[in-house]
C-alpha cells in the first residue's frame, strides 16, 4: 500500500525532478520508508508512555552501581516497545522496497534477520542513552516527564541519529550487494 501511494506522487513528478529521483531512488525511498518507520515509532512510544506514566513503577537499582529513577525506567520501557514494533516493520520494508534483496535460502534469509536485529539492537542501546540523557532535562522530579516539549525534542533527536546510524548498518551490512548481485 505504502509502495503504490509513493510511486503515484514519483508518476507525478516533472522530468528532472523524476530524472534526480531515478538517481537517488534507493536514498529516497529509505527516508521515505523511515519517516513511516519514525511515525510508527513516535506514535507507539505516545501510546506506551502514556499507559505508562500514571503506573507506579519503582526505580531500578542494580548493585548500588545503576539507579533509573521512576521516569527512566517508564522511558526505557516505552522505547523498547515502540522500537519492537518499529524494527519489525522496517525489516520488511528494508529487505522489500529499499534494498530489493531477494532471498535464494533460509541460511541468507536468517543472516540479514539476524544481522538487521544485531544493529538495531546497537541503535536502540544509541537510543536509550539519548533518553536516558534527556530524562534529566525532562523529568524535574524523577517520576514523571515534566517538560513534554524536552522529552519530544530528546525523542526526535534520538531517531535523527539512530535513522542514519541504521542506513549505514543496512546499506552496508545487512543488505549489502554481492558481486555476482551486481
Amino acid at each position: 500500500m505504502f509502495d503504490k501511494i509513493l510511486q503515484f506522487f514519483v508518476k507525478l513528478l516533472p522530468a528532472p525532478l523524476k530524472k534526480l529521483y531515478d538517481k537517488f531512488e534507493e536514498l529516497i525511498i529509505y527516508i521515505y520508508y523511515g519517516v513511516l518507520t519514525t511515525i510508527l515509532n513516535l506514535i507507539v512510544q505516545g501510546i506506551a508512555q502514556a499507559i505508562l506514566n500514571p503506573m507506579p513503577i519503582p526505580a531500578l537499582v542494580i548493585d548500588g552501581l545503576l539507579t533509573w529513577d521512576s521516569v527512566k525506567v517508564k522511558a526505557t520501557i516505552a522505547t523498547a516497545i515502540a522500537w519492537t514494533v518499529a524494527v519489525i516493520f522496517a525489516f520488511y520494508v528494508n529487505k522489500k522496497y529499499v534494498f530489493k534483496s531477494v532471498t535464494r535460502a533460509g541460511k541468507q534469509l536468517w543472516y540479514e534477520f539476524w544481522t538487521f536485529i544485531s544493529a538495531r539492537i546497537a541503535s536502540l542501546f544509541m537510543e536509550m542513552v539519548i533518553m536516558n540523557i534527556g530524562a534529566n532535562f525532562y523529568s524535574t522530579d524523577g517520576m514523571t516527564v515534566d517538560n513534554k516539549l524536552m522529552y519530544w525534542v530528546f525523542k526526535f533527536m534520538a531517531q535523527v541519529v539512530v535513522t542514519l546510524a541504521n542506513y549505514f548498518f543496512s546499506k552496508l551490512i545487512v543488505f549489502r550487494k554481492k558481486k555476482e548481485d551486481s
